[in-house]
């Protein structure tokens, strides 16, 4: 294999499970997108209040955690949601973080959101199929966790 060879760089995206993965990550995200779009809610930030609405209470460390998203990434989305009024905050900053919770408005958009999110899940079942659909859930599981397991420990 030559270093930066045509040949060996045209084989990358089809044996590089990162490269696969992030093109997938990406036309997922659009699709959930475009489902979200008349609610003005990204696939992101459904995310968010998914996690925020099974967990009470959260802090962004915690959901960063969780999800394997990167705490600043996650918020300037929280702050979006904050702003809008979906979200509450309290406690302070720091080693405990602020404990994140949805409002009133934050729970109802979300309850919108849920039949929107089955319906975008079972057009994905429908073309894929559900016994595939579930192979790759546990699959693209498996990979992050070998993938965590291989990251060398910060020194």
């Amino acid at each position: 294999m030559t270093p930066s060879n045509p040949a060996t760089l045209r084989d990358i995206p089809s044996e590089c499970p990162a490269y696969q993965v992030r093109a997938a990550a990406r036309v997922v995200t659009r699709f959930y997108n475009e489902c979200f779009k008349p609610l003005d809610l990204t696939s992101e930030q459904f995310s968010l209040l998914v996690g925020i609405g099974k967990s009470p209470q959260t802090t962004i460390a915690a959901l960063a955690g969780e999800s394997g998203a990167d705490a600043t990434t996650l918020s300037r989305n929280v702050q979006n949601l904050l702003n809008r009024g979906l979200l509450k905050a309290e406690g302070q900053r720091g080693r405990s973080g602020k404990r994140l919770g949805l409002t009133t408005i934050g729970r109802r958009l979300l309850d919108k959101a849920l039949p929107i999110w089955a319906q975008a899940r079972a057009e994905l079942a429908a073309k894929l199929g559900e016994k595939k659909l579930d192979v790759v859930r546990k699959s693209l599981a498996e990979l992050s966790k070998a993938a965590e397991l291989s990251v060398p420990p910060k020194t």
